[in-house]
């Protein structure tokens, strides 16, 4: 049997381990405090997960492979004459999609619940999306309204102005803090704030976040809003796990998965945004803990918004340090700047954060997400029934308990085991395979943490 092959029956064991002790029955739709599975014997088996496909990793992958397998191979050329019509096609379908959802929030009915802006916003785009980017590609790159909207608007002053068109490239340095600041803007909304469903409150949200994308492309031009979108940087930072890409001449390929993360552009403000989503989304969990409902949980209005947005950033504060203190230690192993280190491994703990959006919405996803076919008729509240799908009846039996319960668990070993093999990947290629696997015990502790850390907090914990 070729190594190559020993090491896929390794890793398939490593998640048998884990498989080992899921759950085997469950009630509910989904959520994470009523799944009966003893919290000890989840973590038990979710870190043997991690620990065995860390010791297979370093007996049997001792050669960098993400690096090579990024290129992929040519699937079609999208600079044909019939997909560039399709690529503005799509382009404006965001658009009028970006605005039907912006009159719904601010001139539909004001009931969240029968309105489509909430689930248009909080589970399709949001979580919808990011499974698409890291299952899929970055599809959200074809519609995105505010690139259309920035570039149209450069493409009419150019021509007003009789000059050409300025490159995207040449307009600004790229840095990703304004989207570490766009993408904590929505998160505080969707967890913090007291009133996330409300149309009007979404109103404001997108108006602003809106205003402050397009308002940044006028004064720092159109490229602004192709870095500072927190939404856009998200979809194709999970996107370099995916199959599929588009390259820089237009042709899409496709590609190992995984690889593409080898290749993420090492842009200022990169990390700190991966720790702010990873963040959140643990604090996500740790609100329907037993501890956090005895902190907040009968709290209302401002009071709730305040006590939520000191919880979610000390909980993003606590990711980033555990984060920090294995960097530091790697360091001390190896004897490099703790700071490149931090942007070289940064990358590697995307897995986690798709693994976590699939164990934290995958049951939101696929069960009120359903609405949307009651939405898509009627996506003002006023009673209408344009497709005829308006007495569409919600299928809570689509999937069983056990199946959510088998995703969600699954969903955070699988995720943490890719993380350990491209940390893994990045190290041989950076240091002889000795030094590597040494250099790797800090950030396993750190998956380990993660994974048992987020398999507790599934449970409700």
């Amino acid at each position: 049997m070729s190594r190559r092959a020993l090491l896929a029956v390794a890793l398939v064991l490593a998640v048998f381990g884990l498989m080992g002790g899921a759950p085997a029955a469950a009630h509910g739709i989904g959520g994470r405090t009523d799944l009966p599975l003893p919290a000890w014997q989840l973590a038990w088996a979710a870190g043997f997960s991690v620990a065995s496909s860390f010791v297979a990793l370093g007996v049997f992958w001792s050669q960098p492979r993400l690096q090579a397998a990024a290129s992929g191979r040519v699937l079609i050329d999208l600079r044909q004459p019939g997909i560039r019509i399709l690529e503005v096609a799509a382009k404006l379908a965001g658009v009028v999609v970006f605005g039907v959802v912006i009159y719904a929030g601010w001139l539909g009915n004001p009931n969240g619940a029968v309105n489509i802006a909430g689930d248009a916003l909080l589970i399709w785009f949001w979580v919808g999306l990011q499974m698409v980017a890291f299952l899929v590609g970055d599809v959200w790159r074809a519609f995105n309204p505010y690139p259309t909207i920035a570039d149209s608007a450069a493409w009419v002053w150019a021509k007003l102005r009789g000059e050409e068109l300025a490159s995207i490239d040449a307009e600004r340095k790229p840095t990703l803090w304004p989207a570490v600041a766009a993408i904590f803007a929505y998160l505080w909304f969707e967890l913090a704030y007291h009133s996330t469903d409300s149309p009007r409150a979404i109103a404001w949200f997108l108006t602003v976040y809106s205003l402050a994308m397009l308002g940044g492309a006028v004064v720092k031009g159109r490229g602004w809003v192709r870095t500072a979108d927190g939404f856009a940087v998200l979809f194709a930072t999970l996107a370099a796990m995916a199959p599929l890409f588009r390259d820089d001449a237009g042709q899409l390929r496709r590609r190992v998965p995984l690889s593409g993360l080898s290749r993420l552009p090492d842009v200022a403000g990169t990390v700190p945004f991966v720790l702010v989503v990873l963040g959140s989304t643990t604090f996500d969990g740790f609100t329907r803990s037993s501890l956090w409902l005895d902190i907040g949980g009968d709290r209302v209005g401002w009071s709730r918004t305040l006590t939520s947005t000191l919880g979610l950033v000390v909980v993003v504060g606590l990711v980033g340090m555990v984060y920090s203190i294995a960097i530091s230690a790697m360091a001390a192993i190896t004897e490099e700047e703790p700071a490149v280190l931090s942007r070289v491994f940064g990358p590697t703990l995307v897995p986690i954060a798709a693994a976590y959006a699939v164990a934290h919405y995958f049951s939101l996803l696929v069960l009120d997400g359903q609405r949307m076919f009651i939405r898509i008729s009627d996506p003002f509240g006023r009673g209408w029934d344009l497709f005829g799908t308006a007495d569409y009846t919600i299928d809570w039996t689509l999937v069983s308990p056990a199946v959510i319960a088998w995703v969600q668990t699954l969903g955070i070993a699988i995720g943490h085991v890719f993380a350990v093999a491209a940390a893994h990947d990045v190290a041989i290629s950076r240091w002889n395979h000795a030094l590597a696997v040494r250099s790797q015990y800090p950030m396993l502790a750190v998956m380990v943490l993660y994974t048992v850390l987020g398999l507790f907090l599934l449970l409700g914990a």
